[in-house]
């Protein structure tokens, strides 16, 4: 086998490959293949839809029968498992490979390893971990799943250089810049959903909508206890209002059965969560029944509350933060509903990068692995 920096060129255009797939796949994972002789691509595949061809598949047909010798990349350790297509391995066996190099193993913990194993076993050489940190990132959504059996929380933080995220009068939107208004949109894009308090819908009436980029829109989530929700805000009454989700607490929704009937009427569907201990809506049980839902990624715009609640229960994957440059002297923090806490029991996070975002900075942090 080649050296490691001889592996990532190519390593680098299945990766490019498999983002293809995009939400196509879903809830399978992006994953991209190409089959290397002497130094040239001689086949290329990527999983296009779900139910479809895996990668690996798709790159040995392309590669008219020439693979016998030659090195496959993959993205994803190969499946070794029949479920709506046959296992992969059987397919590279047959061909002829010689060695496969993999980006990330399988992080399902029923079926890891197994792949690479049986490759092995035919005496095939096998590499992974190249490229593994693109990889991972690539499919942070699929990850969380296979592993927590939930979907992937992103937080998206819009803030003034004095921390704030709202101002104590009036309202908040538009502080940040054009750019940064639409990166969120992509954000949205790229999320299955997107959720906010139904404070933030009274006070800002958003549309939680795709626009200011190509792409399409993600189901609305609302988690209310109050049920003071203007049957006319914008979640509820334009053409996608049927694709609106509320969750709520049991005790919450008994409160207020008449408006919870009015809503469903309109085709508003309406989750019931187990109350914790405050009487709101259960997060671990709403995680999971928005998975049922479909929502394999989770964006989630706020407001405070919200926020605090998936810090302090530890469903925060990913954190965006955009720095707007101005300064308002006081106002809502992000997470200033989460209590207190001592310096050592901080929720700690890492910085993943900074990038200009047109006046503003963007901020990505990630839970430290103790997390």
């Amino acid at each position: 086998m080649m050296d490691e920096a001889v592996h990532i060129p190519f390593m680098r255009k299945a990766l490019e490959l498999a983002s293809r797939g995009g939400r196509d796949v879903e809830p399978n994972p992006q994953v991209g293949c190409v089959i290397v002789r002497d130094g040239k691509i001689i086949g290329r595949g990527w999983h296009r839809k779900f139910g479809g061809p895996h990668a690996e598949v798709e790159a040995l047909r392309n590669s008219a029968g020439a693979a016998r010798g030659a090195t496959m990349y993959v993205t994803l350790e190969p499946c070794n498992h029949a479920g709506k297509t046959p296992p992969c391995t059987d397919a590279i066996i047959a061909s002829g490979i010689e060695s496969v190099v993999v980006a990330m193993k399988d992080p399902n913990p029923h079926v890891a390893g197994n792949g690479l194993t049986r490759l092995r076993q035919a005496g095939i050489d096998c590499v992974s971990g190249v490229m593994e940190r693109e990889a991972l990132a690539l499919n942070e959504k699929f990850v969380i799943r296979v592993t927590k059996d939930r979907p992937f929380v992103r937080l998206k933080v819009a803030q003034t250089l004095d921390g704030f995220i709202a101002p104590l009068r009036g309202p908040s939107r538009w502080f940040t810049s054009e750019e940064s208004r639409a990166r969120v949109h992509a954000m949205r894009a790229d999320a299955d959903g997107v959720l906010v308090g139904s404070e933030t819908v009274r006070k800002d009436n958003p549309s939680l909508s795709v626009r200011a980029v190509t792409g399409n829109n993600p189901r609305r989530i609302i988690l209310t206890s109050s049920w003071e929700l203007p049957m006319k805000s914008a979640v509820f009454a334009d053409p996608e209002a049927h694709r609106t989700i509320i969750v709520t607490s049991k005790r919450a929704a008994n409160r207020h059965q008449e408006i919870v009937d009015t809503f469903r009427a309109k085709g508003i569907t309406v989750i019931e969560a187990t109350n914790d201990v405050r009487e709101r809506a259960y997060l671990p049980v709403v995680l999971k029944r928005l998975l049922q839902e479909g929502i394999h990624g989770l964006l989630v715009e706020g407001g405070a509350g919200v926020f605090s609640a998936f810090l302090d229960q530890r469903f925060a994957d990913r954190i965006d933060v955009f720095l707007a440059p101005k300064i308002i002297g006081g106002g809502l923090g992000a997470f200033s509903a989460l209590k207190a806490l001592p310096l050592g029991d901080a929720r700690n996070f890492a910085v993943e990068h900074t990038v200009a975002s047109g006046d503003d900075t963007q901020i990505t942090f990630r839970p430290l692995q103790e997390e």
